[in-house]
């Protein structure tokens, strides 16, 4: 069977009677495949147990251990009492380790921030080397996950950073949200154990070949470059005011294991490489408190179009370098070519705006003089169905009454900025209609009035030639995804974050042929 096939059926009887807990128990189950340890967050009666206890059934003969730690918690507790006839007899210090710890597949310590230094020291070689120490014998530990839990985070100056550390992921586990959801819980009956059928249970030899392929699984450049983005964000979220280092701090071992579980990942939704559709998995790797969660969504979603967003910020530099040039006329000639007295003017009273994407557009001509071509200015902008256009005031000192203004609802704040032969509205320039046809222009100003290709032709061409077609194919990749460890909520998030640069990509186009008009 197919490793895809298999988790995804495997996860569909686990989850049985599960309500918004399904994205923990497949986060689990990678972790328990990737040989890593998970911490979930949360109140008490939030099923923070029943996860490991069905994680168990995944794997054929698999055995789980759990404890609820105090500060009066014993090692003898966690990892099996010393054997009384093998100290009296024997004179060796060993304990009795079946049913313990030592010897179970998944183990599940709620409270764990309780435990006092001796067993935190004992779970530290655990975790990290999988082996534990028993008198003068090293046993390798079956354990393939540790679940732990808590309504709280560890305390900080109390030794517990190396400990939170081994923990790669992190997730919150709150109550129901949702209000149907919750009614469903309600009224279900109590659900049995669960049987996992034999062909879909993880043997050990299936586990250690699962261990090699995913070894093998390719990390290629993009994915590279999109963990550069957030490692650059991280170093400049730490250096803010305010934040302090450790928050944002991820150790290089730490970013070794989530290329790991992001291997993982790709290999158990049927892949041989990490693609971008894996980056959010990282969502619940790279956060220390709670306090910076957001920020690491933001860091982690925007890194999936970065790439694309610098190049747009290249094109948007060039464009508005171009036009800058352009609006600092070297001689009078220059001057006479972007005169107000070129531009087309309709109702007496306005100017004529191109390619406005909300429909007919017009200036108030009486405001160009007031706008600044160095610093925004004020403005609004309404609809005026009388003319069956929008129209675009100057705010100033001494600006005309305009009874409509104050008849008119919706009408939005904007910011103005004069450019050469036309105006800068929220940062887009647009072109004003020209007085005068394209060949009389020509006639008048000359050949070079009109240079081919100009910077907005290349940046358009680049535009929809490069970074459409690259989106295009990030937005197919998460819609054609069945990933099995990317929640809904995952889904939401990186849907908005792919919408914002779907926007923006538009604007930019927008903004690119305006200025072909004005270069």
């Amino acid at each position: 069977m197919k490793p895809d096939v298999q988790i995804k059926s495997l996860l569909k009887v686990l989850s049985q009677g599960v309500f918004d807990k399904e994205h923990i128990i497949a986060m689990s189950l990678l972790c328990a495949i990737a040989g890593e340890s998970i911490f979930l967050l949360g109140p008490p009666g939030t099923a923070k147990s029943l996860v490991a206890r069905r994680l168990k059934l995944a794997f054929k003969d698999g055995k789980a251990f759990e404890y609820l730690m105090s500060r009066f918690s014993t090692p003898d507790e966690i990892f099996g009492p010393v054997s009384i006839s093998l100290l009296k007899n024997e004179d060796r210090y060993e304990r009795v380790v079946d049913g313990f710890l030592p010897t179970a597949t998944v183990v599940f310590l709620d409270e764990i921030w309780k435990a006092g230094p001796s067993i935190q020291n004992a779970l530290l070689t655990a975790i990290n080397e999988r082996i534990f120490q028993n008198g003068r014998t090293t046993l390798a530990l079956p354990m393939k996950v540790l679940v732990a839990a808590s309504n709280e985070l560890p305390m900080e100056d109390e030794g517990l950073e190396a400990l939170w550390d081994r923990f790669l992921v992190r997730m919150v586990s709150n109550c129901i949200q949702s209000e149907s959801t919750f009614f469903k819980m309600i009224r279900q009956k109590p659900v049995k154990d669960i049987i996992i059928p034999k062909d879909l249970q993880i043997t050990e030899d299936l586990y250690e070949s699962w261990q090699h392929e995913i070894q093998a699984v390719a990390i290629p450049d993009n994915v590279c470059a999109a963990v550069s983005t957030i490692r650059k964000h991280l170093k400049e979220e730490a250096s803010k005011e305010g934040n302090k280092d450790m928050d944002f701090y991820i150790s290089d071992r730490r970013w070794k294991k989530c290329f790991h579980i992001m291997q993982t990942a790709a290999f158990l939704n049927g892949r041989k490489s990490i693609d971008i559709t894996d980056i959010p998995i990282l969502f619940h790797c790279l956060w220390n408190t709670a306090d910076v969660i957001p920020s690491i969504i933001d860091i982690v979603a925007s890194s999936l179009t970065s790439e694309l967003e610098k190049e747009m910020d290249n094109l948007q530099k060039d464009i508005e370098h171009a036009i800058k040039k352009k609006s600092q006329p070297a001689n009078q000639e220059d001057i006479s070519r972007n005169s107000p007295e070129q531009f087309r003017v309709f109702s007496f009273f306005y100017y004529g705006i191109c390619n406005f994407p909300q429909g007919k557009c017009l200036f108030y001509k009486a405001d160009y003089n007031y706008v600044d071509a160095k610093k925004t200015s004020d403005g609004i902008l309404y609809c005026d169905e009388q003319k069956g256009a929008w129209i675009v005031h100057a705010i100033y000192t001494g600006a005309p009454f305009d009874y409509k203004v104050n008849n008119t609802q919706n009408i939005k704040k904007i910011k103005l900025q004069k450019c050469s032969g036309g105006i800068i509205i929220d940062n887009i320039p647009y072109a004003f209609e020209r007085a005068m046809s394209s060949s009389n222009s020509q006639e008048l100003f000359g050949n070079d009035y009109f240079p081919e290709p100009t910077v907005a032709d290349n940046a358009l061409s680049f535009l929809q030639n490069e970074i459409v077609p690259g989106f295009e194919k990030i937005q197919r990749l998460f819609a054609d995804s069945k990933h099995l460890f990317l929640s809904d909520d995952d889904k939401k998030i990186v849907k908005k974050y792919l919408d914002l640069s779907d926007k923006r990509i538009k604007e930019l186009e927008v903004v690119i042929i305006n200025a072909q008009q004005l270069l």
